[in-house]
């Protein structure tokens, strides 16, 4: 049952990162239909982060309470309801509106799917599980691509909305059928302890330690990036390079899927090398870090040349080693209070989102100030996140050294 629980939530993560991403493959005709500026479309990608925060925070807490099998038939119900309501949207407020409840719905997904998967599958081989979960939201953001956008222009962007709205009622109806809280005999050692009363006094000393900033920094990287490629790279790929939506389609779907793949060789390695030595630092620190640096020097390589050929292998590289850093992220968080994953992952993947609301309207005032030179534009954006990228890495390879709640990360040999 552990391994048809893992399908059902990468089919689910497929669904829920496809519901992002067709805003973006739908964006060129969205701003031509409702006349909106390069400014009012970033302003929209980030409405979709606005409450999500606050969202991800109540939702995750509220999961720990009535069940984690119950907090995902609610979100999967909610994301049909809202994606069914495109056929409603005729002005710029309502597809704000629609975007931001749509983010509602979504706040506490990562940190829901982390706290149920925690149940069934033991710490050393969550790296991969979680990985392997998160590969679902490139196969559904980019391998649905060439679906999508031919939907987007045979038969309007709302025919494609609305099939997503089907796709996560099918799911919920599958899940109600034949999802589970959690397995007949504990996997993990904190399920075994009967669930206390929040311990305040800890709970922030952990919010404030170094180990958990500055996995957040990383965890901010990556969600800035996520929201770049899902609200800007395919204006990115049509306005700057040239692609007709359906050849801006096939490069996100191949680029996405070997990104995929490459944050599950990434997070796998991590796993490896905390079997030998159950040394966070030595493994997920090391790796996660690393990995978000070389993301942001390829983002950077990314704004050298406009070669259609050459940005597609960096736009590969960039994501597939700065998108991997969100299992490494999630692992350490955990580890600082397994006995409360779900509250320290809703504050971690709800505040993190932070990112999301601030990443498009960046850009996109990036973009409007290059003028006409739309090219000068986008590659400024790119330093910009390469920048962020490198700077976080460096921070979370320096500080992320143990937890300063006053016990060192589980680990079998003392480390530095």
């Amino acid at each position: 049952m552990a391994w048809v629980t893992l399908v059902l939530l990468f089919v689910l993560y497929m669904i829920n990162y496809a519901d992002k991403a067709i805003a973006g493959y739908s964006a060129v005709q969205i701003m031509q239909e409702l006349q909106l500026s390069a400014t009012q479309w970033g302003v929209v990608g980030s409405s979709f982060f606005w409450l999500f925060s606050i969202a991800g925070v109540l939702g995750a807490a509220l999961s720990d309470k009535i069940g984690t099998k119950k907090m995902l038939a609610i979100m999967a119900l909610s994301w049909t309801v809202v994606q069914f309501g495109a056929y409603a949207i005729a002005s710029l407020p309502m597809l704000m509106g629609a975007r931001i409840l749509l983010g509602i719905g979504e706040g506490p997904f990562w940190a829901t799917v982390v706290s149920h998967l925690s149940k069934w599958f033991p710490e050393e081989r969550r790296g991969l599980v979680f990985s392997t979960v998160n590969f679902g939201a490139f196969v559904g953001a980019v391998a649905a691509a060439p679906l999508l956008v031919g939907i987007i222009e045979s038969s309007g962007w709302r025919h494609s909305w609305a099939m997503l709205g089907a796709a996560s009622l099918a799911w919920f109806l599958v899940w109600m059928w034949i999802g589970k809280e959690k397995p007949a005999k504990a996997i993990a050692p904190e399920e075994l302890v009967a669930k206390e009363p929040i311990q305040w006094k800890k709970l922030f000393a952990v919010l404030f330690s170094a180990s958990f900033i500055f996995t957040f920094l990383i965890y901010f990287a990556q969600i800035w990036g996520t929201t770049f490629a899902a609200v800007w790279e395919p204006v990115y790929l049509v306005k700057v390079l040239g692609f007709t939506p359906k050849q801006m389609s096939y490069a996100i779907a191949g680029t996405g899927l070997l990104a995929g793949l490459m944050t599950i060789a990434i997070s796998w390695y991590a796993d490896t090398l905390y079997k030998k030595n159950r040394s966070y630092r030595t493994s997920y620190v090391t790796v996660g870090g690393i990995s978000i640096i070389l993301g942001g020097l390829f983002f950077y390589a990314m704004s050298v040349t406009h070669q259609a050929v050459w940005v597609l292998i960096a736009a590969c590289l960039a994501k597939g080693f700065s998108f991997s850093v969100g299992t490494s992220a999630s692992v350490i968080a955990t580890s600082l209070m397994p006995e409360r994953k779900g509250l320290i992952m809703g504050v971690l993947s709800g505040f993190v989102t932070i990112a999301g609301i601030i990443s498009p309207i960046v850009t996109g005032a990036i973009v409007q100030a290059a003028g006409d030179d739309i090219s000068r534009g986008f590659g400024n954006a790119l330093i910009a996140n390469g920048v962020l990228f490198v700077a976080f890495g460096i921070l979370f390879l320096l500080y992320v050294k143990r937890n300063e709640t006053g016990q060192r990360l589980p680990e079998k040999k003392a480390s530095a």
